[in-house]
């Protein structure tokens, strides 16, 4: 207590004389060393920032504090601690010594109406202060997603315009792009960037090639990022379409006619046959199936066992709420084209002659000359016998067959 009587005392003397009234009084050596080295902040004044939830801790490091105390306060002059008691009622906030000088003020579990300055005082006169600037980060947020979790759905009809809305908060402000995959996944199906930004996605004059997927992906550079996803459905009247338009068979076997069909919603899809509905049968059977295209299902006729009756024109017809639609196809009777009769082979006689080509045979027939008659020998060569003047004849027809057989050899050389 005597202590900090001449502590109070002495300091009072130096704030009324400011050191002239005191040159001559008598102060103890060590009250004089006190009074010389004054606290000081030994930290330059610097910056905290905090993710929201963490713990901050706010530096203050003071040399020669001596007897004066630290005191730390709010941008809002509340009284936050006192030497190192927690003053305000908050057990979140505590004084953090790791070190001698060292006056750290610690805030757990940090939260954003924490932000703001803070500052460290030290009770000198005047007050010696160092502000805190501390800053929380807060990760992206979006408030508007369903409690369980899932997707959100808009639903509308072609020509009207939508909103996809994606409100977001985070500190700093998030910034939010979109994306969009299409309604059903299929091979090779992945989702497209739209180049635009904001909480906000406007679609004008919607129409069936708009609905899909919407993604919103909203990040700060906190982490984590999050995203949002909402299902837009358009309605639209149906629209049928044709693999064919004409197809044939014979009879007896059997064919598939088949039509695609888009429509949201899917209502009313049949075939028509001479202004009929076809219903199933022995012989007809009509299905339905999808193939993961979205709105789009396949409609089919098998027809068995088909006679001259099933030739003819088919209706694929759709309708919904919206409107109808039809397409038409013809089957008719295919047959098979008759088989050729087989030609004759015409035979070529060849034209070209060969060199060694044998002349026929050529039989010399000698006449036999009888007494002042001359009678035509009919035996063969062999077997003639000279008579009178039989050689002369002989003589003379051989000349003529050596003639004859000179002149085939010449014509054929």
């Amino acid at each position: 207590m005597g202590e900090d009587l001449v502590w109070w005392i002495t300091f009072s003397l130096t704030l009324l004389c400011k050191g002239g009234c005191l040159q001559d009084a008598t102060i103890p050596y060590d009250l004089e060393d006190i009074f010389a080295l004054e606290p000081s902040f030994d930290v330059p004044v610097i910056n905290i920032t905090v993710v929201v939830g963490k713990t901050a801790i706010l530096p203050c490091s003071v040399e020669f504090l001596g007897e004066h105390k630290v005191v730390w306060t709010d941008e809002f002059s509340t009284l936050l601690t006192f030497d190192i008691n927690r003053i305000i009622d908050d057990d979140r906030i505590g004084i953090d010594r790791p070190y001698t000088r060292d006056w750290n003020l610690l805030i757990r579990d940090v939260k954003v109406k924490d932000r703001g300055r803070y500052i460290c005082q030290i009770n000198t006169h005047p007050i010696k202060t160092k502000p805190v600037e501390l800053n929380v980060l807060v990760p992206p947020q979006i408030l508007n997603e369903n409690e369980d979790g899932t997707r959100k759905e808009i639903l509308s009809k072609e020509g009207e315009t939508v909103n996809v809305i994606c409100n977001v908060s985070g500190i700093p402000a998030p910034s939010v792009k979109w994306y969009r995959r299409p309604l059903e996944e299929t091979v090779g199906s992945k989702k497209e960037r739209i180049g635009m930004e904001g909480e906000i996605l406007v679609i004008h004059n919607v129409s069936r090639y708009c609905d899909g997927i919407y993604q919103c992906v909203a990040s700060n550079d906190v982490p984590p990022a999050v995203e949002m996803e909402t299902a837009v459905f358009v309605e639209f009247q149906p629209e049928v379409s044709l693999i064919n338009k004409r197809i044939s068979q014979e009879k007896g076997k059997e064919t598939i006619l088949l039509c695609e069909i888009t429509a949201f919603p899917q209502a009313l899809s049949y075939w028509m046959f001479q202004g009929r509905e076809i219903a199933n049968s022995e012989r007809l059977k009509v299905d339905i199936y999808s193939e993961g295209k979205a709105h789009t299902i396949k409609l089919s006729l098998r027809i068995t066992n088909i006679s001259d009756s099933d030739f003819g024109e088919y209706e694929c017809f759709a309708s919904n709420k919206f409107g109808r639609d039809r397409e038409a196809m013809i089957l008719y009777e295919f047959r098979p084209p008759k088989a050729p009769k087989p030609e004759k082979p015409v035979v070529i006689q060849p034209t070209t002659r060969s060199r060694h080509h044998v002349a026929p045979p050529v039989t010399y027939r000698p006449t036999r000359v009888k007494e002042d008659v001359q009678e035509p020998y009919t035996g063969f060569v062999g077997e003639y016998r000279p008579r009178k003047n039989g050689c002369q004849f002989l003589n003379v027809n051989l000349t003529v067959t050596l003639k004859m057989i000179f002149f085939v050899l010449l014509l054929i050389s």
